[in-house]
């Protein structure tokens, strides 16, 4: 049993040491919240229907749909090597040329980027910035040009991907764009200059005749350029024209799409306001500043994006489709934080499965009783703290626990390198028993 500590779960703890201290993350999450809706788009207050989502994620696997990183990411048919190499971020990099773009999409999260009033109106150096990781050894497997719009400046954009392919001549090489601007002998220099997939981000509310335009501009990309894709985020009220598009999308015949969860850039809240658009609560599994900046997801558009999946799987689409949540973004970043710095730590599990820090805590009397236990079979690897009258432990050693009415929690933490050197943040509790406190559990 691992259960997340809620206000209603809390009263459930008997431990008063264990309440008071697990108390303090609910009060984090109360101020995160309050602090959120500053920016004017309120917490969804009702309650999620969770047992819907457990049934669809249930009835998506038993059609072939493969899950990954604990349900975050979700696959049909086929996905992009690129998203695979996405989960750890290893060898991989997103560059950009500048953050120009002649669209003005409300959810765009480009200006939470660094330098995005820098790079507005002017290019970067991205050949510096390439042949300096070349010249520092960089292995770089996966390799991306966004913008925003990559394609106002096409020499450059062929110029790039030259360049990649030169210095890094193995990688998978991608390209984001509307799609509006593409030309035919554009495209042709692409594929000369070796880009392996380009990503189109289709727009809803662009006009039919756009939206016929990036289309045609799909067909004539599957002529020339071996993988085509389209990526955009799910709006929860768009499940019908969505269904259209998927299947309009499997008969021109592209790789796949990308299904992303709509996330609110904290700034156009009027414009999600008016589509009736509230923030899902929670946002994340686990609270903490996550380098991606792209938002707080929607509610229901992840609802959204299963039933897509569900519609494709049950009616045999050819198309592949890739459901990318928010959450999903965070594992690469988690694994770089947490993988190195964590090696030797003698309280801390790296887990497979989401790459937090997890480590195993007991409080006030129970505290006591498990340092006897520990003590007794000859461990000397945990913390006590008498100060907050806790002992903290590694999993390897929660068995040693079994069949004893103890109270336990889950840590969860980060590696962060500061200033001082390597510090670890905790940054949540499970409540949890000895059998799932266990690594494999984990």
């Amino acid at each position: 049993m691992l259960q997340e500590i809620t206000k209603t779960t809390l009263t459930q703890i008997k431990n008063p040491v264990f309440r008071e201290y697990a108390a303090m993350y609910l009060d984090i999450y109360d101020s995160f919240q309050q602090d959120v809706e500053n920016f004017g788009l309120p917490f969804h207050r009702g309650q999620e229907d969770e047992q819907e989502t457990k049934a669809l994620l249930t009835e998506l696997k038993q059609l072939g749909v493969v899950s990954r990183c604990q349900d975050a990411s979700l696959s049909y048919n086929r996905i992009s090597p690129a998203c695979e190499a996405c989960k750890k971020g290893v060898g991989t990099m997103t560059s950009y040329l500048s953050f120009g773009c002649h669209r003005r999409c409300y959810f765009c999260f480009n200006p939470n980027q660094d330098n995005y009033e820098a790079f507005q109106n002017k290019k970067r150096d991205w050949e510096g910035d390439l042949l300096r990781i070349k010249q520092e050894g960089g292995q770089l497997t996966h390799i991306a040009l966004t913008g925003g719009e990559p394609l106002l400046y096409p020499d450059d954009t062929v110029a790039f991907f030259r360049r990649v392919t030169e210095y890094f001549p193995g990688a998978h090489r991608r390209l984001y764009t509307s799609g509006d601007l593409l030309t035919e002998p554009l495209l042709t220099q692409l594929q000369e200059a070796g880009l392996d997939e380009i990503r189109f981000s289709y727009k809803l509310e662009d006009s039919r005749d756009l939206q016929e335009k990036v289309l045609a501009n799909m067909s004539l990309a599957r002529t020339c350029i071996p993988s085509v894709m389209v990526e955009m985020p799910v709006m929860p009220d768009a499940e019908d024209a969505m269904k259209t598009l998927l299947n309009r999308l499997d008969e021109i015949g592209i790789y796949g799409i990308n299904l992303l969860e709509l996330c609110f850039p904290y700034h156009n809240a009027e414009a999600f306001r008016e589509r009736g658009y509230e923030l899902k609560n929670p946002p994340y599994r686990t609270l903490y500043n996550f380098w991606y900046a792209g938002g707080l997801p929607i509610a229901g558009s992840e609802k959204t994006a299963l039933r897509l999946m569900r519609y494709a799987a049950q009616n045999h689409l050819r198309l592949g489709i890739h459901y990318c949540s928010l959450e999903n973004k965070n594992f690469g970043q988690m694994y770089q934080q947490n993988h190195i710095l964590a090696k030797g730590h003698p309280t801390m599990y790296f887990s497979n499965q989401d790459y937090y820090l997890k480590t195993v805590k007991a409080f006030g009397k129970d505290a006591v009783q498990v340092r006897q236990i520990l003590t007794k079979a000859g461990r000397s690897n945990y913390i006590y703290d008498r100060e907050n009258q806790f002992i903290q432990f590694h999993p390897d050693d929660a068995h040693l626990l079994s069949g004893r009415p103890l109270e336990l929690a889950i840590s969860v933490n980060v590696m962060e390198q500061r200033e001082e050197g390597i510090h670890c943040r905790e940054l949540k509790l499970l409540r949890a028993d000895a059998l799932s406190c266990q690594p494999q559990n984990l």
